[in-house]
C-alpha cells in the first residue's frame, strides 16, 4: 500500500486517476514544479493538478501559477470537475513580488471557477501552507490524512512570531492538535479524513464526485457565513478590535469627499456618502494590525450587509495591515477558510451588480494582500504603500534574511501587484480615483 503523504506528484496523479488516462496540458510552463492536465476518474472526465513536494517543497511561483491559470480557465469553460493534489510550502518567496502578482492572478481565476459552480476537490499531502492553503479552501471539499498539516502560517513562523508559549514547533503532538488532518476534519462537513494511502484518497474522490449534489456550492453566502460565525463563537475567538487605529482613521477621514459619514464597527472602517448622494462605500481594515479570522468575518459581514441594504453600490475595499495573524487562536478555527470566505464574498458582490476595487493606503503582505486583491477589478495604492510578498518576520524565518525584493512603484505595477498609484498631492484625489 503506497502512502499518499510520501508519494511524488506523478505517483499521486497516476494512482488517483483511471489507469493511463492522464494527459498533460498541451500548453505547459517549462520547469514548473507541478503536473497539470486532464484524465478520467471512474470513467468521468476531470481536470487535475498536483504540486511536486520533491521540488522546492512544492512551492508555487510564477511558472506554477501560469500553468494553474490555464487549468482553471479550462475547467470553467468546460465545467469539468477539478482535483487539486496539494503538497506545498506556499509561495516561492525568493521570487518576490513577481510571485505575489502571479498568485493574485491565479487566485482570482480560482475564485471565479468556484463561483461558476465547477466541482472542486482538494486532496492534501503532508504540507499545505500559505497561498496553497487558500487554494485548498477555495475548493468545496478537502480530503486529509493524519499526516496532513494545513495552516496559513507554518509551525516555525507561528513560534518565531509568538514564541514557544504560542506554539512549540518541535512538539509534533501540539502541532498536529492545532493544524493536523484529524483536527481539521473535526471542523465541519467540508473537511474529511481518510487513511494515508493513494487507494483511500482515490476512493474518497470517487465518492465525492458521485455524491456531489450533496456538497455543490450554494450561490447564497448567508449559510456559509453563519457557519463560520458559529465556529468563531464555539472557539471563543474574539473579533479583532482595531479601536487603537484612531490616527489612521482620522487620516483617512481627511481624504474622504465632503459629507461622507464614517464609523468604526467591530474593527471595520466604513465610510458612506450622505443619504441620496452618489459615490462609493469605503469598507475595510486600517491601522496596520495583523488580520485574523474574526476581522475577516466582520468585514465579510459588513459587505453582505451593504449588499442587502444598497444593492449595486460601488465598493472600495480598504487595506492597511502588515499581514495575517499567525496565532494559535486564528489557526484553531482555520484562518485560511476565513480569508477565502472574504475573497469569495467580495468576488460574489462583483458578480451581483457591485463594482469592487481595492485601495491600499498603507501596508499589505502575503495572504491578506491576495485575499483582498484577487476578487477586485482594480488595485490602487498610495506611492508610500508598503507591499511585501510576506510579512518581514515570516521572511526572516523562511529565508533567514530580512531582505525582500524592492517594492518601488514601477516594480509593483510591472509585477501586477498594483494596477495604479494615486497622486496624494491632489486633495480628494484618492477616493475619486479609486471609486
Amino acid at each position: 500500500m503506497e502512502r499518499f503523504s510520501t508519494a511524488g506528484a506523478a505517483a499521486r496523479v497516476d494512482g488517483i486517476l483511471d489507469a493511463a488516462s492522464f494527459q498533460p496540458l498541451a500548453h505547459t510552463a517549462g520547469g514548473a514544479a507541478l503536473l497539470a492536465g486532464g484524465g478520467r476518474l471512474g470513467g468521468e472526465p476531470v481536470w487535475v493538478a498536483a504540486t511536486d513536494p520533491r521540488r522546492a517543497r512544492g512551492a508555487l511561483g510564477v511558472r506554477e501559477a501560469e500553468l494553474l491559470c490555464t487549468l482553471f480557465e479550462d475547467a470553467r469553460r468546460e465545467m469539468r470537475p477539478l482535483l487539486l493534489l496539494i503538497d506545498s510550502a506556499g509561495a516561492k518567496v525568493d521570487e518576490g513580488l513577481a510571485a505575489l502578482g502571479a498568485f493574485r492572478r491565479l487566485f482570482r481565476l480560482a475564485l471565479l471557477t468556484r463561483l461558476a459552480g465547477v466541482p472542486m476537490v482538494a486532496l492534501l499531502g503532508r504540507s499545505c501552507f500559505g497561498g496553497a492553503s487558500m487554494l485548498a479552501c477555495t475548493c468545496t471539499v478537502r480530503v486529509y490524512s493524519s499526516e496532513t498539516l494545513l495552516a496559513v502560517s507554518g509551525p516555525g513562523v507561528i513560534q518565531a512570531l509568538g514564541g514557544r508559549d504560542e506554539l512549540d514547533a518541535a512538539d509534533e503532538e501540539q502541532v498536529r492538535a492545532l493544524m493536523g488532518g484529524e483536527a481539521r476534519a473535526g471542523l465541519g462537513s467540508e473537511e474529511t479524513l481518510v487513511a494515508d494511502s493513494i487507494s483511500a484518497f482515490r476512493a474518497r474522490a470517487l465518492q465525492l464526485l458521485r455524491d456531489r449534489g450533496h456538497w455543490a456550492i450554494s450561490t447564497e453566502w448567508g449559510t456559509q457565513h453563519a457557519v463560520l460565525g458559529e465556529r468563531l463563537t464555539r472557539a471563543g475567538a474574539i473579533a479583532q478590535s482595531l479601536a487603537d487605529s484612531d490616527s489612521s482613521v482620522q487620516r483617512l477621514d481627511g481624504l474622504m469627499p465632503a459629507g461622507y459619514i464614517s464609523a468604526l464597527r467591530s474593527g471595520v472602517y466604513i465610510a458612506t456618502p450622505p443619504p441620496g448622494a452618489e459615490g462609493p462605500a469605503f469598507v475595510g481594515l486600517l491601522g496596520g494590525n495583523p488580520v485574523g479570522a474574526g476581522a475577516c468575518w466582520q468585514l465579510s459581514d459588513a459587505l453582505l450587509d451593504l449588499h442587502r441594504s444598497t444593492p449595486g453600490k460601488r465598493v472600495v475595499l480598504l487595506l492597511d495591515a502588515v499581514g495575517h495573524a499567525a496565532t494559535r487562536q486564528d489557526e484553531r478555527v482555520m484562518l485560511s477558510a476565513y480569508l477565502v470566505h472574504l475573497s469569495l464574498v467580495a468576488a460574489w458582490l462583483g458578480q451581483h451588480g457591485h463594482s469592487v476595487s481595492l485601495w491600499i493606503p498603507g501596508a499589505a503582505a502575503g495572504a491578506v494582500y491576495v485575499a483582498f486583491a484577487a476578487p477586485v477589478e482594480r488595485v490602487c495604492a498610495q506611492p508610500s504603500a508598503r507591499i511585501r510578498i510576506l510579512p518581514e518576520a515570516a521572511v526572516r524565518q523562511i529565508l533567514r534574511t530580512q531582505e525582500q525584493h524592492p517594492s518601488d512603484p514601477e516594480t509593483l505595477v510591472r509585477s501586477g501587484v498594483i494596477d495604479v498609484f494615486l497622486d496624494p498631492r491632489r486633495a480628494g484625489c484618492a477616493p475619486a480615483n479609486v471609486g
